[in-house]
């Protein structure tokens, strides 16, 4: 143990001594080896020191950067910003700003001792490029509904849902009834329609028979033969035996060689026989062809009648399955802040529901058609019978003018089976024609139909006086310095369209306030109503963007104001309205409705505010005139006390600006409220073409065209330094990509870009 010890200690102190020598050798190798590891820390030394001044300008060219796009973004449009909440860049060239941040943060002054820089670095170069501009619909439909996104909800939701909410139910009872009804009710005056020409045919057929001279032939109504006047079936019939004896007279004479005696007699007689015979038959032959094709119109009317009957019976069954009701029943099973201090009476909707069970009412069963076509053959084989005992007699009478027979009673059986079938079908279709009155009888319904006409002389007098009230805006002479500002707006809208690649939406030239009478308004206010809930349904659920356009719309552009109507309505004097049309009243609804005139816009909002009216109106009415009974009575009715009340609606917006939403909801509505809902209704069927209306709005206010408006950039600088060791070894490394710039003429030169947006 002991000497292994003593070894070891030996051992290191020799090598130690080895070592001393080698140090402190005097033949220069030590002096070599220094040189060449010196040289090596040296060269890694340098690389280094380059590589970190490198980085330290990499970071330098970077937060220049930074900071130029920055100071360029500060840069802001005052007027987009305070008038439309937009921010777009303005004022200074950014350029400008952005080479003179960029060269302040990167060049160190020369005779500035505040601090230091690592390196001497110099900006090669500099610039910047648009990222993203206003006139995008991404960028602007962004920046709306950041601006709106706290305000939307409460102004619409609360404010608006929750007194529309709680009329949805009853609303969609009564577009169900008022659809109905209409539809019954084209279609039940066609089919009318078709049934009184029917009801006319048979009139015509029975007075061809009445007015064909038959019965001055035959005659009907004679007691006996021998008061018939001359040359009538029942004369010529009653005669016919003297005649044969005339003749077997004047035969017997001439076999026995005489002249005969009666050869006169005969001859006059069987003269006015023949002309009878010829008469009888060609009347007889025109009447029943005319019959025949009676007959046929006839039938024809009664089919497309039975076919016009099936169509509203199949409507009726079908009058609930329509997909345009749905968002009635999407707005009813929401739960809306502050819906229930807006009900409506319990039973409003079932009430309106009873309505449409009477529609049954107007639909005839399988079986009148049945009835009614068997009448028909019935009048047609009561004439035929007459006919065939026409012609039989005609027959018989000229066979026996050849071959007398003395003691036939032919003639005087047909003569009388002849009037007695003339009488028979003249007392049923021509005088008294009681089957032709029964049936008119039927057909005219004469409490309910002389109520009804009553009814609609008033409607289409109201819908006079209402025409008159809105109908002005056609009168309003056009304006070539507004007209102009208009054409420019449009070339401004389809600009933005082309911009953001999407198709132009025409616009119609002409605004049709109303329709062509009350039960057409009706129809389309029912489908205005049916699209106004269907879009408050989809703001309930979805569609949070349409509602915030539609903020952003009513909070930042004009307005046309009910009250500039005012002295339109009242007395139809249009010179206010006139002074008012211009397109910065009226900005808002250029948006929602795209005409680019100075009269559409307007005529076309204020034409929906009185769809809307009357869609409530009416359903106010049907619950009111429900005790009419007959369903067309009720629809009248009802389009009359929604026509009344419409107009009082229309009256108190230009008065107040603002009217009640029903008798129900005993809550004021104001005119900007609707436009809301319209917005609703057009922005989510286009969105794009909304967006660009905006946009023009904004740039003809402005003077500035959103799409050069920048609100994004993007922010490039070069910036170069001069290397101090070996820019020959920091090329190499470059050219293996270990570098982010490039060595070139001894200066390391490095690019950074940098994006920034609003």
């Amino acid at each position: 143990m002991k000497e292994s010890r003593a070894g070891r200690l030996s051992q290191h102190f020799a090598r130690k001594s080895c070592l001393r020598k080698w140090l402190w050798r005097s033949d220069g190798a030590v002096t070599i080896f220094s040189a060449m590891v010196l040289s090596s820390l040296l060269l890694f030394m340098s690389i280094l020191i380059d590589y970190a001044r490198i980085a330290a300008l990499h970071k330098i060219t970077e937060d220049a950067a930074r900071a130029g796009v920055r100071s360029v973004l500060s840069a802001f449009d005052s007027q987009l910003y305070e008038q439309y909440g937009l921010f777009g860049r303005g004022g200074t060239s950014g350029d400008t700003i952005y080479s003179e941040v960029v060269k302040a943060n990167v060049e160190s002054s020369a005779s500035s001792a505040a601090f230091s820089r690592p390196i001497d670095a110099k900006v090669v170069h500099s610039h910047t490029d648009q990222a993203a501009v206003l006139g995008s619909h991404k960028v602007f439909e962004r920046q709306v509904l950041e601006e709106m996104k706290y305000k939307a909800p409460i102004d619409f939701t609360l404010e608006l849902a929750s007194k529309f909410a709680p009329m949805s139910e009853a609303m969609k009872e009564s577009a169900v009834t008022v659809d109905l009804l209409e539809q019954l009710r084209k279609l039940y005056d066609k089919r009318q329609a078709s049934l009184a020409r029917i009801l006319a045919v048979q009139k015509q057929s029975a007075e061809e028979l009445g007015t064909s001279s038959l019965n001055a032939l035959l005659p009907y109504g004679e007691p006996d033969f021998s008061s018939a006047g001359d040359g009538t079936a029942s004369s010529l019939a009653g005669r016919y035996e003297e005649y044969a004896g005339w003749v077997i007279i004047d035969e017997q004479l001439i076999a026995a060689g005489k002249a005969p005696k009666y050869t006169q007699e005969r001859a006059e007689y069987k003269s006015e026989a023949i002309t009878l015979i010829n008469e009888l038959k060609k009347l007889n032959a025109k009447v029943m062809r005319e019959h025949i094709e009676l007959q046929s119109t006839a039938k024809d009317e009664l089919e497309q009648a039975r076919l016009l009957n099936e169509e509203m019976r199949r409507i009726e069954s079908k009058s609930r399955q329509s997909s345009s009701y749905s968002g009635y029943d999407r707005v009813s099973s929401k739960q809306v802040v502050g819906s229930d201090s807006h009900t409506l009476p319990s039973g409003t909707a079932s009430e309106l529901q009873d309505i449409q069970k009477t529609a049954d009412q107007l639909i005839l069963p399988d079986a009148w058609f049945t009835e009614y076509g068997a009448e028909l053959d019935e009048q047609a084989q009561s004439y035929t019978a007459f006919h065939n005992e026409a012609s039989g007699f005609t027959s018989a009478y000229t066979l026996l003018l050849d071959s007398v027979d003395r003691y036939t009673t032919v003639l005087h059986t047909g003569t009388a089976k002849m009037t007695m079938l003339y009488g028979q079908y003249a007392s049923l279709y021509v005088q008294p024609g009681t089957i032709i009155v029964k049936r008119q009888q039927e057909l005219a319904n004469e409490g309910v139909e002389k109520q009804r006409k009553e009814q609609e002389k008033q409607l289409g007098s109201l819908w006079k006086q209402a025409g008159n009230m809105l109908e002005g805006f056609q009168s309003v002479a056009g304006s070539e310095e507004q007209q102009a500002i208009f054409n420019q707006l449009e070339e401004r809208y389809k600009g933005n369209l082309q911009f953001n690649a999407a198709a132009a939406q025409g616009s119609n030239a002409e605004t049709k306030t109303f329709s062509e009478d009350a039960h057409a308004q009706a129809e389309a206010s029912a489908a205005l109503s049916n699209g106004l809930f269907g879009g408050v349904a989809d703001m309930l659920e979805q569609a949070r963007d349409t509602v915030y356009l539609g903020e952003y719309v009513l909070q930042r552009y004009s307005v046309f104001a009910p009250q500039q109507l005012k002295t339109m309505l009242e007395n139809g004097d249009t010179a206010e309205l006139s002074q008012a049309l211009t397109f910065h009243n009226q900005e808002a609804e250029y948006v929602i409705y795209g005409f680019h005139n100075r009269i559409g816009n307007v005529a076309a909002a204020y034409g929906e505010l009185f769809s809307v009216r009357m869609a409530i109106r009416t359903m106010e009415g049907l619950s009111t005139c429900r005790p009419a009974g007959h369903p067309l009575l009720i629809l009248s009715c009802s389009l009359i006390y929604g026509l009344e009340k419409t107009m009082e609606d229309m009256l108190a917006f230009a008065d107040r600006g603002s009217a009640p939403l029903s008798k129900y909801v005993n809550v004021e509505i104001a005119y900007t409220d609707y436009l809301r809902l319209f917005m609703l209704l057009h922005g989510g069927i286009n969105k794009e073409a909304v967006m660009s209306r905006m946009i023009a709005v904004i740039e003809q206010n402005s003077g500035v065209t959103l799409s050069g408006v920048s609100t994004a950039v993007t922010g490039e600088v070069r910036t170069s330094a001069q290397l101090w060791f070996l820019p020959g070894v920091m090329q190499l490394l470059g050219s293996y990509g270990l570098l982010q710039g490039r060595v070139t003429s001894g200066r390391y030169e490095t690019t950074q870009t940098i994006g920034w947006s609003y």
